[in-house]
């Protein structure tokens, strides 16, 4: 099905009608969804770096998939059409939802809203121009309720090099929610490292105090059973998560690369040496 699906979005998608293009800075409403792009900032200055966001508005009980997007799915992609100089670098996930469709099936996504953020940095030389400068980006993404549903949109921002005015209030609370729910480090002086059994990982927490309840999202498909209930031991240190191994899972491997989701949202990044 993981196969079929992305098949599908890959082949399918370039043919398909495509979403009429958004007029500079505003949104174009796709299949169960409306799609945005906006910028953290109204002007760019030169050599600095500031945020995009492609903001997802969907529909009630449809969603979009994280970069990992588990038992089925493909993430959003996205292409850059940018002036000269300019540079988009990789899109910033906020930390995903686990979607459990059955006891054999688990996604990683996002319902309701999220805010896909993408770094922009502006070429150190300055640009006299006064006129606006168009960034143009070129979406793909899959959308999926009970069935999935491949599409995609063209939408336009312009950004000036002019300084001094204030960005929209909605604007800048918008990236600040998203800014907060992107996975952190793993705190000072906590340490995860992960051994490999039989069946499962057994991922140990060092933390310096008890933690109560930690999920693993990985990162990287086919490692783990997505769907399988994981069960989390805690410890006056911290804890440990019991994983089981996916069934596509054919060679060891060194790291186990996820992120640790804490009651109430807390996300980080964990790269979890393996001992065999």
């Amino acid at each position: 099905m993981l196969n079929f699906l992305r098949a599908f979005f890959l082949l399918v998608l370039p043919i398909a009608p495509a979403a009429a293009a958004a007029p500079a800075e505003e949104a174009v409403q796709a299949k169960h969804a409306r799609i945005e792009l906006i910028s953290q900032k109204p002007d760019f200055e030169p050599g600095k770096e500031q945020l995009l966001g492609v903001h997802f508005v969907m529909e009630a009980g449809w969603h979009i998939y994280w970069i990992n997007p588990g038992d089925s799915g493909q993430p959003p992609v996205l292409k850059w059409q940018l002036p000269e100089g300019f540079h988009a670098g990789e899109i910033q996930w906020p930390r995903p939802e686990r979607m459990q469709s059955s006891s054999q099936l688990a996604d990683y996504g996002y319902h309701d809203d999220v805010l896909l953020l993408v770094p922009l940095r502006a070429p150190s030389f300055s640009i006299s121009s006064s006129r606006a400068l168009p960034v143009t980006l070129d979406a793909k993404w899959l959308i999926c309720r009970e069935v999935c549903l491949p599409d995609h949109a063209q939408l336009q921002l312009s950004l000036s090099s002019r300084s001094g005015r204030k960005g929209d209030q909605k604007t800048e609370a918008l990236f600040a929610s998203a800014v907060s729910q992107l996975p952190k480090p793993l705190p000072q002086g906590w340490r995860a490292g992960a051994e490999s059994r039989k069946e499962e990982f057994l991922v140990t927490i060092h933390a310096g105090r008890r933690l109560n309840k930690v999920e693993f999202f990985p990162l990287d498909p086919s490692q783990i059973e997505n769907a399988a209930p994981q069960k989390f031991e805690p410890s006056p240190s911290g804890g440990k998560i019991e994983l089981k191994k996916s069934d596509q899972l054919l060679k060891p491997i060194k790291v186990l690369r996820g992120l640790l989701i804490l009651p109430g949202g807390d996300a980080y990044r964990v790269d979890a040496p393996v001992k065999q």
